[in-house]
């Protein structure tokens, strides 16, 4: 076994004063016999993304408050008026785009009031409300306890 000091910069030396960076790769591609990019079994396809089916890359993330659940989401270049927010007689919330490019539904949980749901949209950014029912009675605490080995 040798010791081989490194710094915090990733530095690796055989003597104190040295100040090579230790790359095992650093020179791969240009020794390599052969151009790796000449070789590209799936380049004719057609991206699925792009191609057949195209999205629109965003997220949506869901927090809870004590009296709603909130879905947000960003749309750049998008106006409320191309965006279709709904709830099902499942309970499902739907946001989608009207071109298509992008649909994410959500059960709803049992608290969720369906009748009760509002949405705006500012700059591109989608906030969907929907109000909770409100529990007078206090939710069971307990502590669980935790096993297994350390």
């Amino acid at each position: 076994m040798s010791i081989v000091p490194v710094s915090d910069q990733g530095i690796i030396s055989n003597t104190p004063l040295s100040s090579e960076v230790w790359g095992p790769f650093q020179n791969f591609l240009e020794e390599f016999p052969l151009s790796i990019d000449l070789w590209g079994p799936f380049s004719d396809f057609p991206s699925l993304s792009r191609g057949i089916f195209p999205t629109r890359q965003t997220q949506i993330n869901w927090s809870e408050t004590p009296r709603a659940h909130l879905f947000k989401a960003y749309f750049p270049g998008l106006t409320g008026d191309q965006v279709i927010v709904f709830v099902d007689e499942d309970r499902m919330l739907q946001i989608s785009t009207d071109d298509g490019k992008f649909t994410s539904r959500f059960k709803l949980p049992a608290n969720a009031i369906t009748d009760q749901v509002k949405a705006s949209m500012n700059y591109g950014l989608l906030t969907v409300t929907v109000s909770k029912e409100m529990s007078l009675q206090p939710q069971n605490v307990r502590v669980v306890e935790i096993t297994g080995s350390d």
